[in-house]
């Protein structure tokens, strides 16, 4: 997913602004100037899928690695003209570059273990694998060898996402932990992982995804139904998703999952439920917003904002994915632009302008 901060005093009069201009530069620019959508086959071998967000023109693009992550976000990443797509079955991180309307493989990174999710940030490319997290200098467009590595607090393999923000790093797991990572001044992983202290049970069950405003992380605590808001290590607010949120069996029916931020308005994918969640939020506070924002075909797995355009990609039947393109008003409502399917089991949401 690409990084979004701004400063929650004026978030809204800027966003705002920003509407206006992205919406008359990505209707009245020339076709190799739209925004592109980004998500990987999840296939052996693997490919990048490059989605013209204007005329819904989809390229695909090798890799050069096998696919096969699931239950993560953050399988793509984006930071200006880069792009980082992970290669599970091959232990390795694909870069691209972006050349008009097109996106061009220019290197690739191996990882210690299989890697799992990517951020861009503090000049750094942070890599989330299955039982560590490495950090990766960036320079230009050229990403260095791996200068600094920390083991996962559980590293069990239930890696779920990692991203950027103002102080650091920070993952999830789903099995029961939150991390924050320490950067050096260069901004390199200097560990070990830190825990942030999870509600007490059944307030704790299944950390999911994250999206960060600055120094503000807000995360999902899916299977417990919650929003949580972390700020300098804590977690200082939650809110509750739709209820109930479990059926008569106990089988879950609604849960936020993974997340994206553009001002106050925070989109998280209710998988279970098949549909986009809209929570307000600011420095201090969170609570849900409207249910059912946007309603899908299949259950969300991941999610990128980028200006005023969301995209969203889901599980479709099974045997195609869906990318669903939206326009984000002012107002944080949801206009379908775009709606595409695409073969196999698509994974990873990012948005390059």
């Amino acid at each position: 997913m690409s990084t979004k901060k701004s400063h929650s005093g004026t978030r809204l009069g800027m966003f705002a602004v920003m509407v206006a201009v992205a919406a008359s530069a990505a209707f009245g620019a020339a076709p190799n100037q739209a925004p592109l959508f980004l998500t990987e086959t999840n296939t052996s071998p693997n490919y990048l899928a490059v989605i013209n967000t204007v005329s819904g023109q989809t390229s695909y693009v090798p890799t050069g690695g096998n696919g096969g992550a699931s239950g993560n976000a953050g399988g793509v990443a984006v930071s200006g003209e880069l792009a980082a797509a992970i290669n599970f079955g091959s232990l390795t991180v694909t870069i691209f570059e972006r050349l008009g309307g097109a996106m061009h493989p220019i290197q690739t990174v191996k990882t210690t273990v299989a890697p799992l999710s990517v951020s861009f940030g503090h000049d750094h490319l942070f890599v989330l694998c299955t039982t560590v997290a490495e950090s990766f200098p960036i320079y230009g467009s050229f990403v260095g060898p791996s200068d600094g590595s920390a083991n996962l607090l559980i590293g069990d393999g239930s890696s779920a996402q990692i991203i950027s923000y103002a102080n650091g790093v920070i993952y999830s797991e789903k099995t029961g932990s939150i991390g924050l990572l320490p950067l050096t001044a260069r901004g390199a992983i200097s560990g070990p992982s830190v825990p942030v202290e999870l509600p007490a049970a059944p307030n704790n069950n299944t950390p999911f995804g994250m999206a960060a405003d600055g120094a503000y992380v807000y995360a999902t605590i899916a299977h417990s139904d919650l929003e949580a808001l972390i700020v300098n290590g804590e977690i200082v607010s939650t809110a509750t998703g739709p209820t109930p949120f479990t059926n008569a069996g106990g089988s879950i029916i609604h849960a936020p999952c993974w997340n994206a931020l553009r001002g106050h308005f925070l989109f998280s994918s209710d998988s279970p439920g098949m549909q986009l969640l809209r929570y307000l939020v600011s420095d201090d506070n969170i609570f849900l917003d409207k249910v059912g924002v946007a309603t899908l075909s299949g259950a969300p797995t991941d999610l990128d904002i980028a200006d005023h355009l969301l995209g969203v990609i889901d599980g479709g039947n099974g045997i195609n994915s869906d990318v669903t393109l939206f326009d984000v008003s002012y107002e944080g409502e949801l206009t379908m632009r775009l709606a595409l399917k695409i073969a196999g089991p698509i994974n990873g949401a990012a948005i390059i302008p």
